[in-house]
């Protein structure tokens, strides 16, 4: 059983999680190139892990300005990690919108540093350290820089992640661009060795001046599948929607190869 520590622990953590939640105000869309929640374990050192990420809309995109690329209908991204000890790994995220109206274009990418902290309680802990550029036509946001808290919780059969965020846009289109926070949430529930069904939660973002309720925020809600198909090979799978507002269905998946 779980012991009393560990669940105050947890309570306080998600706790935490939801206040931030509900105090979101920005109405923008979740970053659609990458809809992900990270886990604290680390690809293991001298190796690597190629992931093809993919997300697809069922119609042309949210309900944003015309000129805001990032919510075409479909993104292909490849992110490359690097395992260098069982504290550190490095990442490098490209970007694309294949299907665009005017043909294949890169959109920009990340480079990401996740570093390991430890455990406590049953928790585990990690935290990552983020550069992003984005192209003009995709994001009003050209240079951001990013902290994510990483909280991991595995009992038996069940996994709980929590990943809380503040990003900080270095260089943009719009003046006056503030810090903002944003999280994202998964429930795992593993039904044998290579099955796992699971839940994820990605919130709108939040402003570090206007911590204010707005209804018209949005939450993405996700239901999917995590498969190991062995060899190296993973799959995940999941379709989801926003809560909060009338838009798209959208599915994403990832494919994995570690080697």
């Amino acid at each position: 059983m779980v012991g009393t520590q560990t669940l105050r622990a947890l309570v306080a953590t998600l706790t935490f999680s939801v206040a931030i939640v509900l105090s979101a105000s920005s109405a923008i869309a979740q970053d659609l190139f990458e809809l992900e929640v990270f886990e604290a374990e680390l690809t293991s050192p001298g190796t690597f892990d190629v992931d093809l990420h993919t997300n697809v809309m069922t119609r042309g995109g949210v309900k944003l300005p015309p000129s805001n690329g990032s919510h075409r209908p479909a993104h292909v991204s490849v992110e490359v990690i690097r395992g260098w000890t069982d504290r550190i790994e490095t990442a490098g995220f490209i970007q694309t919108a294949p299907f665009s109206s005017s043909g294949p274009r890169l959109a920009g990418g990340h480079v990401r540093t996740k570093i390991r902290f430890g455990e406590l309680m049953g928790l585990k802990f990690a935290g990552g350290a983020e550069y992003g550029f984005n192209r003009a036509a995709f994001s009003g946001e050209f240079q951001t820089l990013e902290y994510r808290q990483i909280v991991d919780f595995r009992q038996g059969r069940l996994s709980l992640l929590v990943n809380p965020a503040v990003e900080i846009v270095t260089q943009g289109s719009e003046e006056g661009l503030e810090p903002v926070f944003d999280i994202s949430a998964k429930a795992a529930w593993r039904l044998s060795e290579r099955i796992a069904l699971t839940t994820d939660y990605f919130s709108a973002e939040a402003t570090t001046r206007h911590l204010q309720p707005e209804m018209s925020a949005h939450h993405l809600l996700f239901a999917g599948t995590d498969l190991d198909l062995g060899s190296g090979w993973e799959l995940t799978v999941s379709v989801g929607h926003c809560v909060t507002s009338s838009e798209p269905w959208l599915m994403k998946s990832v494919i994995g190869y570690g080697f």
